[in-house]
């Protein structure tokens, strides 16, 4: 319930696909691993305006305006899908003597079935 202090409502879940596509992601079920330096920060302006609405406003002076980078466009993911039951994990990883931060997004319930099909068991 801590999106209540970021929104006035609750961003609908076609707004963020649409971000999360025009960022360069497939969407809520992207399983990817990817690092800030992959997301795509052309075009922003568009989908800020359509977003800014549902942020409280002194949320959206302090998060959405100003210089974008890729690490205000995770902070930015981390909110908007977190109401929707998903979050951003992040891992740190050495190659070649140099750390990246790689991201993912991952359903708060993993065990949840995203296929949308229906599913019982019976224990007898």
């Amino acid at each position: 319930m801590q999106y209540k202090k970021l929104f006035r409502q609750e961003p609908p879940i076609d707004l963020v696909t649409s971000i999360l596509r025009a960022t360069g992601l497939l969407g809520m079920e992207d399983l990817r691993w990817f690092t800030k330096d992959e997301l795509v920060l052309t075009g922003f302006e568009e989908w800020l305006l359509h977003l800014e609405p549902y942020y409280l406003p002194c949320k959206a002076k302090r998060f959405l305006h100003g210089e974008m980078d890729g690490a205000r466009l995770i902070t930015i993911f981390r909110h908007i899908v977190r109401p929707h039951g998903y979050d951003i994990h992040v891992q740190e990883r050495l190659y070649k003597e140099h750390k990246h931060t790689l991201y993912q997004i991952q359903p708060n319930n993993p065990f949840r079935d995203l296929s949308g099909a229906s599913m019982t068991v019976e224990f007898t």
